[in-house]
């Protein structure tokens, strides 16, 4: 009898490139689950409304309805014995509604696994009502094993159980994208790049900034933008801003592109700047892809950067142009840019490869499978 998961996860519209790191990440754990030979029962998460007028209000409800009630009778009938039930969590406002969900599947027998996959638990932990505390309190205690896509997480989790069973989780880079060797980078130019979602949550406003500052100190700097948009008023706002400083000439913006396209345009960067303040950022697959190619990340501790960069010299607390500037500067006249990506490179491999996190997942599925 093969051991089967039951995966809860919002994997986005199949028919479209995923929307933000969340449905990647659980697409890609899903193929992992897969990989491990696993046998895999999809529930999956209410798709998301456009905004949160009164209608659209009273729809998520309707959804959220008939998700617990879905969950519900899927387990119900369900198959206990060798069984595991996954919940991809996002706490926040969403925590309500995952406690039912843990207590349906602890209440039917299962055993179960609670993902706490973005970062900002921490805060809005401490910034909630007692309610909202005790209830995620109670997913904590009730579940099996929480995996935490963060080591971050770990001092939340043991302040409200000492011992808890928990597994890192990170990110990981897919099979093929990572260079076989250390993708060496030009020594004529200084190149900075931002791939990702442009939104004004990601910042992307205050990376054009910071390379006009950069830009006026090394005239040789140029700066790539990769990405699709949802709010063309931002968007427009930052092509007006290249335009108005006299940067059209080494800002270049190109849309949202695969692996392969990717590929080139990381070659020969040397910067990857993400100064995001994202509330839900958690561990960016974004920048784990840029460090693989060797590019140096400069990013705000936001979510789990810090533990993903591992050099609190290329984390910048202060969110502002000249903050990331400064920080871009201080590596390129310290002549530590060889040094700092070739570790970036190194991380890569050592900690965020694909096949490592596989075994890795499947030794801590086997152990509660077993348990």
């Amino acid at each position: 009898m093969a051991n089967r998961i039951y995966l809860f996860a919002n994997f986005g519209d199949w028919k479209k490139q995923p929307y933000g790191g969340g449905e990647v990440g659980n697409r890609r754990t899903l193929q992992l689950l897969q990989k491990c030979g696993y046998e895999i029962k999809l529930i999956e998460k209410y798709q998301r409304v456009k905004n949160h007028s009164l209608p659209n209000k009273c729809l998520l409800l309707l959804k959220m309805i008939s998700n617990i009630c879905k969950f519900f009778f899927v387990l119900l009938f369900g198959r206990r014995k060798n069984s595991v039930v996954h919940i991809v969590g996002f706490y926040g406002p969403m925590v309500y509604f995952e406690r039912i969900l843990v207590g349906v599947s602890k209440s039917l027998g299962y055993k179960t696994i609670y993902e706490m996959r973005g970062g900002g638990a921490d805060d809005y932990y401490a910034h909630g009502s007692e309610t909202y505390r005790c209830t995620f309190d109670s997913i904590i205690k009730s579940c099996n094993c929480v995996f935490s896509q963060g080591i971050e997480n770990y001092d939340l989790i043991d302040s409200i159980v000492v011992g808890k069973d928990k597994f890192y989780y990170p990110n990981y880079v897919m099979p093929g994208f990572v260079p076989s060797a250390y993708p060496t980078k030009p020594h004529d130019s200084i190149n900075l790049l931002y791939f990702g979602r442009i939104s004004d949550t990601k910042n992307v406003d205050i990376v054009l900034k910071a390379m006009r500052i950069l830009h006026e100190k090394y005239p040789q700097t140029t700066l790539t933008i990769v990405g699709n948009h949802t709010d063309e008023k931002y968007y427009k706002s930052l092509l007006d801003y290249v335009a108005e400083n006299g940067l059209s000439d080494c800002v270049m913006f190109h849309p949202a592109c695969n692996h392969e396209q990717l590929k080139e345009y990381l070659k020969d960067k040397h910067f990857y700047l993400f100064p995001t303040s994202e509330p839900h950022e958690g561990h960016s697959n974004a920048m784990t892809e840029a460090m693989a190619w060797g590019l140096i990340p400069i990013a705000t501790p936001q979510g789990f950067n810090r533990s993903v960069v591992a050099n609190d010299e290329l984390i910048v607390r202060e969110l502002s142009p000249k903050a990331f500037a400064d920080c871009v500067s201080k590596v390129i006249d310290s002549k530590l840019i060889d040094k700092y990506s070739k570790d970036a490179y190194e991380r890569v491999k050592e900690h965020y490869y694909s096949e490592m996190v596989r075994q890795n997942l499947q030794k801590k599925y086997d152990s509660l499978f077993n348990a």
